[in-house]
This record gives C-alpha cells, structure tokens and sequence, in this order.
C-alpha cells in the first residue's frame, strides 16, 4: 500500500516538480529519473525558473549531466549552466561574508550558531556550493544581540532603513537584514531567539546548551545538534511556510542530514515532543517519504502521528502534495480552504499551539501567498468555467484511487 500511495502522490505533482524530486537521490531510480526527462509535457522554461526558485540548479545539473545529449534542449543546457556559474558565483561571495561575519563577531568575542540552511550546508553537505541559499541565519545570545549587530556593521553589512525599518523588528525574532555592501542581494539575519511565535516552544538556550563546534575555514563555529537541526528544518516547512512553499529544498537537506549523520531518532521524538512540533515533524516527515524516498522509519512517523483516521491523514497528504506548485494538476482553489485543511493536519489543539495560527502573521505565510497564481474575487477565478475547471482538477487529485 505505501508504494501505491507514493506512485499517486508523485503523480500528483507537475512534470517539472517531478524532475526535481528525481534529482534528490538520482541513482536511486535511474530509469525513473530518465522518464521524468524525457516527459513530453515537460517544460524547460518552467522547470529551470523552478529550478533557480527552490535552489535545485546545481542539483538539476548532475541530473541532467546523466541524462543522454539528445534528451534536454540545447538552449536550456546552455540557460543552466548559466544558472549554475552564477550559483556558484554566489555561493563563493556568500562564503566569503559569511568568513568575514565570524571574524568580526570573533573579534568581540560574540559566539554564533549557524542556522538552517548555512548549519546544513556546513555539516550535511560539506560545501556552501553544495547547498545554495539567499541569506544567512545567525543566532547569538540575546544580551550579544547589540555588540553583534554593530560589529557586523561596523564590517561593511549594509542596513536598508527604507527597505527594512528598524520599528518594524522591535519585537521580532531577528534583526533587519543586513545587505551586502556589492549590491548581490545576500543578506544576513541576526537572530536572539528561533522563532516569533509561543505556539513552537523551542528556546534558544535549548539550541545553546546541545550545539557542537564545527571549523569553517579556521573559524570556529556552532551548529545546532542533529535533532534541532530536524527540527527547525520541519517546524520551518510546516509551521512557517505552511507545509506549501520550499519543499524541495526541505526535502534535499533531511535526507543529506540523515545521510551525513547518525540520527537519534528517540531524541528527535523527544524534542518534537518537547517543542510542541510532532505533526511538523509527521508532515515533513510523511511528505519527503512519499516524494524524494527520505529514510524515515516508520515507527518514527507512528509516533509523531496525530489523532486522525488513515483515510484523513491519506486525503491530507494528496491535498498537501497537489497544493504544493501552482502548475501542480490539482492545486486547491481556496485560501481559506487552504488554512482548515492545514489545521485539519497539524492538530494545533492537540499539539498545544493554542490559538496561535501561523497566518496571523503575515510575515509567516508570506512565501505561502507568493507561491499562489493570482486570482480576482479573493479566493475565487472571475470565469465561472476556470473556476469550475479548477475544482474539478482538485477534487480529482484529492480522490484519486490508491494504485499505481
């Protein structure tokens, strides 16, 4: 049975979001990897800006250098390798930052965890390169908040008050972003505390008192143990961008981290638990099973699992999986049905979130509304037939029979 549902939930995705799900563990299936290329309902434009937008250039490249000559269009082998040098360019200037970052802070003695995507790529892939992102994600102590930010600063990070206005981060999580002085886009997050919200009980002093030493080019380094790690990787799929947005980069990271390092899987039950986060973790979880092949034992998803019948928690997954792209052949048509679906999952009272829903802010589900295709009339198409055309491609992807 669980074959058959993954063959569904696969198919519920479109051609493009399938090539990239592929290129997570491309040896595993190779001659599903090469059907996936060869789909003529494949569309290359499309597949190489979704590409650029999850992150997955570097990761599409080593799919296709596999694939035969004939089988990807000669303009986007070109457009790719493109998009690859100036990830590559990116990533070097990123580093480059990052280095100068650490030496800055070292200099006031200020300690840093590295976080998401820049403590993955230190650890889980080895390289910067390996494992592109926009920004950087600092944690310091909160009485180290000030010296830090002026240390930074006082380095040459730019602050944008226009863009980014100071009042606005009074009560936030993180600082303004800091800009990189070259105009490259890569910013910099100062964070004293992991999340804004109650709802997610992970302090920053429980990332503190487990973080381990790493050295990244000479510089010392923290990074959060393997279960935060696991956990801030779901809570941030799940909670922050609503189980709809990032997926695939998501996805990529648990299963370099479960490659790169032995797991403690009753540590990371334990810290779900503990944070309030098990069906974050259940979803995240369920999900990179179904769609890239992520190893986890499920006796683990057992134990994280809420209080729904299968048949819901079924339903549940094909709704999540087809609302993931907009060219997905069943998206779900409605915002609102969007957030009772999400809640349906996550169980929030059950969890212990209170009333707290990640929405509310809108700066939590921001990726979540820029992920969506526009629509006039709130949550409905103005054409009557789109908007019947659209439920009915939702409906079908929800219901579809569980076979392969």
């Amino acid at each position: 049975m669980a074959d058959a549902l993954n063959s569904v939930s696969r198919r519920l995705l479109c051609p493009e979001a399938r090539v990239l799900f592929a290129a997570i563990q491309p040896d595993l299936d190779p001659a599903g990897a090469a059907a996936a290329l060869q789909d003529p309902s494949l569309d290359w434009d499309a597949l190489l800006t979704l590409a650029w937008q999850e992150k997955a250039v570097g990761a599409l490249a080593g799919l296709t250098d596999r694939a035969p000559e004939d089988s990807i269009p000669p303009t986007s082998r070109t457009r790719l390798a493109a998009l690859v040098r100036a990830t590559q360019f990116r990533m070097l200037r990123l580093q480059q930052l990052l280095i100068g970052a650490l030496d800055a802070l070292a200099e006031r003695g200020i300690d840093v965890v590295l976080l998401k995507g820049a403590g993955v790529a230190a650890t889980a892939y080895g390289s910067f390169a390996a494992r592109p992102m926009y920004d950087v994600d600092l944690l310091v102590r909160q009485e180290h908040v000030a010296a830090a930010w002026e240390a930074l600063r006082a380095a040459g990070w730019v602050h944008d008050a226009e863009a980014y206005p100071s009042e606005i981060y009074e009560a936030h999580h993180h600082l303004p972003p800091l800009l990189d002085p070259l105009g490259t886009g890569i910013a910099l997050e100062l964070h004293a505390a992991l999340s804004q919200t109650d709802a997610i009980h992970l302090p920053a002093e429980t990332i503190w008192r487990s973080a381990r030493a790493i050295e990244i080019h000479g510089r010392r380094a923290l990074v959060p143990a393997t279960e935060h790690q696991v956990l801030h990787l779901a809570v941030h799929f799940a909670w922050s961008h609503g189980l709809a947005h990032a997926s695939w980069r998501t996805f990529r990271d648990l299963h370099q981290i479960l490659g790169r390092t032995p797991v403690d899987w009753d540590a990371v039950v334990d810290a779900a638990r503990a944070a309030r986060a098990t069906t974050a973790c259940y979803w995240t979880f369920r999900l990179a099973r179904s769609l890239a092949h992520v190893t986890v034992p499920p006796p683990v998803l057992e134990r994280l699992r809420p209080p729904r019948p299968r048949l819901v928690l079924d339903l549940l997954e094909r709704h999540y999986i087809a609302s993931l792209y907009p060219r997905n052949p069943g998206p779900c048509p409605s915002v609102r049905l969007r957030r009772l679906l999400w809640t349906a999952g996550m169980a929030p009272r059950w969890s212990g979130h209170g009333a707290h829903r990640p929405w509310e802010s809108e700066e939590a589900w921001e990726a979540v509304q820029r992920n969506r295709e526009p629509q006039s009339g709130g949550d409905q198409p103005a054409d009557s037939s789109a908007r019947a055309a659209r439920w009915t491609g939702y409906l079908r992807a929800l219901l579809a029979p569980a076979h392969g």
